[in-house]
């Protein structure tokens, strides 16, 4: 019987100390909040000051607004102080503060949706919050390659909804895709549930442009622009003149801002390749009783469904009683059997897993996941488990796998992690930390697992019915948590970013030399170091 505390007690064999060091240490000049003069100065360089600047010392109903909109963050677990907001319309907007902020020595943090995981869009102190929600133009999709031209402030949903009228399929998808920004998407590297057949933004990213810190526009193989009126090009670089699928002219300077969290400059506009829509999609939630049958699974859905397996994602046993308990209602009946009184008396712990197919002819699609499943059910792999019959039902299925984050939440106080782990040491990874909090009198604590299991990537999350925040406990399960994933070579951050929760522990897991260059990267983009000031470097 497959239980996350029945293996051996695994002894953990180090801990990571935090590091102490600010990267803002290396700042020889010491960042300022705005004051009135540089409200004013923002005010007459912004078209529609009445809309784009938020300015919370004038009344205390805009203080209220700042303060829950964009000083705090989606987890809560961190509150910024903010006290000016600004939300650009484009590009020259954008870098007329920066090149003013620069000047000034002013903090900016940048922020799209604000759905992030590790406060890395929440300002530490009195930064100035540039939002890029009023940059949310669609420009086009071409109809011969395939590749989308945005904002970065779309939504990544309507971004899904736009491709999939001309017939395409937006790569990414998160769970967050009603609220999150492309433009965070890329500045964090998201991965989501495709990841495993369309790669990542690395890849998909075909062209971008950039505002660095002192005002100059990086242009990186895009071809539109909100400035094309504009004649004075000198602060401009221009690296291509349209959006190619190749482009090997030059360093890939673009693919520095994949994943730089707006740490070396704003990502303005993106243009991302998208692969045609699908016609055919299948998709079964299945049950197992080990999460050897789950490695099994993963070998066999490669070869059964080849080519149109497009996501394998995993719930473990505890996270999906919080989705029963605190979900929406979405796929309530197929939860209800699939943690049915005989499971609950038999005191199994299982693993479910959806396998989604995609591809272009539905009928030889149905086939082949009709005989995967056969095999997977005649070799004894699972025990149970549901084949969507029409799109409802792959809307609920889908559903429960999206309900994971919000119905942990709802639990109580989460100790969240987005780690990446070898495929066979996924689960392995949460029963070691799952005994070693026990064996720390920290058995009060929850070990919830899901993730892209075909990609290694697990999201541990730690739920306590303690509602206050406790920092020692906190660095407790910190310590026990990224122990366990970096003596099996893993890595703390797989798609959610460093921002503030995991930049202290970046010189313990980084290479001396890959840090140093890091830093000079930094000091050559933004040498002020004001841009999102205490993220990401140590």
């Amino acid at each position: 019987m497959f239980s996350l505390t029945s293996r051996l007690r695994f002894g953990i064999r180090y801990a990571i100390v935090p590091s102490r060091r600010n990267a803002s240490d290396h700042s020889k000049n010491k960042l300022r909040g705005p004051l009135a003069q540089d409200v004013s100065y923002f005010r007459s360089v912004l078209a529609r000051p009445g809309h784009s600047v938020l300015d919370g010392t004038a009344t205390q109903d805009v203080k209220d607004e700042i303060d829950n909109r964009y000083n705090a963050d989606w987890t809560k677990n961190y509150q910024g102080s903010s006290d000016l907001v600004l939300r650009p319309q484009s590009t020259s907007e954008v870098s007329s503060i920066l090149k003013y902020c620069n000047e000034n020595y002013i903090g900016i943090t940048p922020q799209g949706g604000n759905t992030g995981l590790c406060g890395g869009a929440t300002p530490i102190s009195n930064e100035v919050i540039l939002s890029m929600e009023y940059m949310n133009r669609i420009y086009k999709l071409d109809d011969y390659s395939g590749v989308l031209t945005c904002d970065a402030g779309c939504i990544l949903q309507s971004l899904h909804d736009y491709a999939e009228e001309k017939g395409y399929l937006f790569p990414l998808d998160i769970g967050s895709k009603g609220t999150c920004q492309i433009g965070g998407n890329v500045s964090t590297n998201a991965g989501g549930h495709h990841f495993f057949r369309f790669g990542g933004l690395h890849g998909t990213v075909v062209g971008m442009e950039v505002v660095l810190a002192d005002g100059r526009v990086l242009r990186m193989n895009v071809d539109v622009s909100d400035d094309d009126n504009n004649d004075d090009c000198t602060h401009r670089f221009q690296q291509s003149s349209a959006s190619l699928r190749k482009d090997n002219t030059g360093y890939d300077l673009k693919q520095l801002f994949i994943g730089g969290e707006g740490t070396l400059g704003i990502v303005t506009k993106v243009a991302v390749a998208c692969p045609a829509l699908p016609t055919s999609k299948n998709v079964a939630l299945l049950v197992c009783n080990s999460y050897s049958d789950v490695l099994q699974i993963l070998k066999t859905s490669k070869e059964e469904l080849g080519e149109i397996l497009s996501a394998i994602e995993l719930i473990d046993s505890n996270t999906m009683k919080f989705v029963q308990k605190y979900g929406s209602g979405i796929g309530d009946h197929l939860i209800s059997e699939l943690l049915s009184p005989e499971v609950e008396a038999a005191d199994k712990q299982p693993l479910f897993i959806l396998v989604e197919s995609q591809g272009c002819d539905q009928e030889s699609d149905s086939s082949k996941m009709d005989a995967f499943l056969t095999s997977l059910y005649e070799s004894s792999t699972i025990e149970n488990g549901f084949l969507a019959q029409d799109s409802k039902h792959i809307e609920e299925i889908w559903g429960i796998r999206e309900s994971c984050n919000p119905s942990v939440a709802r639990a109580g106080y989460v100790h969240k992690f987005d780690v990446s782990i070898g495929i066979e040491a996924y689960m392995e990874v949460a029963e070691e930390v799952s005994d070693a909090l026990e064996n720390a009198n920290l058995s009060d604590l929850t070990v919830c697992v899901w993730g892209h299991v075909a990609d290694g990537n697990a999201h541990i999350n730690i739920v306590s019915g303690q509602c206050d925040k406790d920092a020692v406990r906190e660095e407790t399960i910190e310590n026990i948590v990224y122990s366990s994933v970096m003596k099996r070579k893993g890595s703390i951050s797989a798609e959610h970013g460093i921002g503030q929760s995991k930049r202290k522990y970046m010189s313990q897991i980084k290479d001396g030399a890959v840090l140093e260059l890091m830093s000079q990267m930094k000091n050559l983009f933004d040498p002020h170091f004001i841009m999102n000031p205490g993220k990401y470097l140590p």
